[in-house]
């Protein structure tokens, strides 16, 4: 909401929301007087949609919810500790998945459904490279769970699903405590919390379509390695990226870098161990929710943390929510000039 009222207040608003959102070319959405209304609705309906499915498939109304409340928002919290492990229902664990990639593709896309009425706004860039992210990443996991533990099909590709859905929508549910399914597990869950789901979404992290920046930056250097006199013109969605939004991805990885950095060093000398602070300064910043080890994993919680290391945690929520330079700028003098 931020990145779409900004604009309004002149005061460098729109170049905010340029560089922190792939959609920088579509002012048309920005000047329609219906986008917050529509956008709105898109989130209501969403969320009663989600709650109305969870009852039907078990939950009980308080549950469903609550619950709708915090997967559609990617928002994570449950009513109870044990988070979707207090439900056996491969169905109510679905729902939890379709919703979570609801609340993490562009919600500008559901506006644009509703000028259009067409579902094919859908096939989006985006949204294609988080199903092919996700996808992989659940066969890799599901296909080691079961040749590991023996573990059955439809089990491990509904945890797997889960439980990564989760991670990279940054909605932070859980289903099983994915910390005991082996160090190669882990690993994948610790890499999958900097994914994010996509830009324009209730979702935290990198963002997909950094990702695919990063990527095409890396092909054009490539290129320009093999063929030093080509020109290369970077496009994206076909709209020609520019510097402004190039040197804005730089700034984003190389402040996250930092953070990541400096937030494990600082929870180190509170006296955490050295999992707990890494996955916590990357589940803070990410906004993920759970970390990884046995205090702050999935079957844990950051309930026994020291309150010094809990506010540090609170400063790299809020950091990682307003992606940085969202807090920079506005303390700079120049910004309010504009």
């Amino acid at each position: 909401m931020a990145a779409a009222v900004l604009p309004f207040l002149r005061v460098g608003g729109m170049k905010l929301f340029r560089t922190e959102s792939s959609e920088w070319s579509d002012r048309v959405a920005l000047r329609a007087p219906t986008l917050l209304k529509r956008m709105l609705l898109a989130y209501i309906v969403l969320t009663l949609l989600c709650a109305a499915i969870y009852q039907l498939n078990g939950m009980s109304l308080f549950n469903a919810i609550n619950h709708a409340l915090t997967t559609v928002a990617t928002g994570g919290y449950s009513t109870s500790d044990a988070s979707f492990g207090q439900f056996s229902s491969h169905a109510i664990l679905w729902t939890g998945i379709v919703f979570m990639l609801s609340g993490a593709i562009p919600f500008v896309l559901y506006v644009r459904m509703m000028k259009e009425h067409s579902a094919r706004v859908f096939i989006d860039r985006q949204i294609m490279a988080l199903l092919g992210i996700l996808t992989t990443l659940v066969l890799l996991v599901a296909g080691y769970r079961m040749l590991t533990s023996g573990t059955g099909l439809a089990e491990a590709v509904t945890h797997a699903a889960f439980n990564l859905v989760s991670v990279v929508t940054t909605t932070g549910y859980a289903s099983d405590d994915y910390g005991q399914w082996g160090t190669f597990v882990v690993a994948i869950f610790l890499f999958a919390t900097f994914v994010g789901g996509c830009s324009g979404s209730t979702s935290g992290g990198i963002k997909i379509f950094r990702l695919q920046l990063c990527m095409l930056v890396i092909r054009d250097q490539i290129s320009r390695a093999v063929h030093p006199n080509r020109v290369i013109v970077r496009k994206y969605n076909n709209v020609v990226i520019n510097g402004e939004i190039q040197d804005s991805l730089v700034a984003y990885l190389f402040l996250l870098a930092c953070s990541i950095v400096v937030f494990t060093l600082v929870l180190t000398a509170l006296g955490l161990d050295l999992v707990t602070s890494v996955s916590g300064a990357a589940t803070a910043l990410m906004n993920v929710g759970p970390g990884l080890g046995d205090t702050i994993g999935p079957a844990g919680n950051f309930a026994s943390l020291p309150d010094a290391a809990k506010w540090v945690l609170c400063l790299g929520m809020v950091m990682g929510r307003l992606e940085f330079m969202a807090i920079i700028v506005p303390f700079t003098s120049g910004f309010w000039r504009q």
